[in-house]
């Protein structure tokens, strides 16, 4: 079984940090935040795909089918789903820039994303489909202050400005906010060990963009001491690469855990899209 290669893109914190928008609050009757994508695009070798075999399971390691799967690169994109036994090929038989595999909807079920290898013919073996909770447990958007669902609070700033993907979500109860943790080790391919990710959560709307960057509160649920510093990155899910790198990992803030060690926080940065975000304690 090949494994995937996942990158993770950490220099430069005042670019990755700051995402091309200011982060500081907007401040009454002053002008909103101007939010520019600084843009990651990354020279790759074109790939001859041929055929990309997968087995998505549920969160129960159940079968789970009728998942939408697409195998992508920069420059094309073909599309499949798991059939009943939660199997899924897909065949592009074409040269790819940076492909990846992508599987999930953003809808139903979180939207992750693993690299491929350069062999023409992958067998990713199995995957963990995990459903997000139902529109009517998510979370309305405020103009500004914390949204919480389950066990992440996003928190915007005054005058913060929330823009959805409409072309993908198109009725007003889809733009809500739903979070769902991710087992790393059923996602080992989407959230690579090598990179010392101890802690993923994905969200939806998938696409949203938030600025300034919203900050992030995550339950402390692997009991890291109080003051712990922590790095937080997103995953990049879009081909254009405005706002992280296509299907690789972007730092883009720094936290650390609560004084009563109940929560990890941001202290600087934030999160300027919705994806999926991965967090680890911080490298010496």
């Amino acid at each position: 079984m090949l494994r995937p290669r996942i990158h993770a893109y950490s220099a430069g914190l005042s670019a990755a940090l700051a995402l091309g928008c200011s982060s500081s609050p907007a401040k009454t009757g002053s002008a909103p935040a101007q939010c520019v994508a600084p843009g990651y695009q990354v020279q790759n070798t074109p790939v001859q795909i041929d055929e990309v075999d997968a087995k998505l399971l549920d969160a129960a390691g159940a079968p789970a089918p009728n998942v939408p799967v697409q195998v992508c690169g920069l420059d094309a994109c073909f599309n499949g789903a798991s059939n009943t036994v939660g199997q899924t090929v897909v065949t592009p038989r074409s040269t790819l820039l940076r492909a990846a595999f992508k599987y999930g909807d953003g809808f139903d079920f979180a939207k992750l994303a693993a690299l491929l290898d350069t062999d023409a013919t992958q067998d990713l073996g199995t995957l963990t489909a995990l459903a997000l909770p139902s529109y009517a447990e998510g979370a309305a958007f405020p103009e500004s202050g914390a949204v919480t669902n389950g066990d992440v609070t996003l928190i915007l700033a005054s005058g913060a400005r929330v823009s959805h993907d409409l072309l993908s979500y198109t009725d007003d109860s889809e733009l809500v906010f739903r979070s769902v943790r991710i087992p790393l080790a059923e996602s080992a391919r989407a959230l690579d060990p090598s990179l010392g990710f101890e802690l993923g959560y994905a969200f939806s709307p998938v696409s949203t963009t938030v600025c300034p960057p919203a900050g992030v509160s995550v339950k402390n649920s692997l009991g890291w001491s109080a003051g712990t510093a922590v790095e937080v990155f997103v995953q990049g899910l879009e081909v254009d690469e405005k706002w992280a790198p296509y299907a690789g990992w972007l730092k883009v803030a720094n936290a650390s855990v609560s004084t009563d060690g109940s929560a990890i926080e941001t202290t600087s940065g934030g999160i300027p899209i919705l994806s999926s975000i991965a967090l680890r304690r911080s490298q010496p």
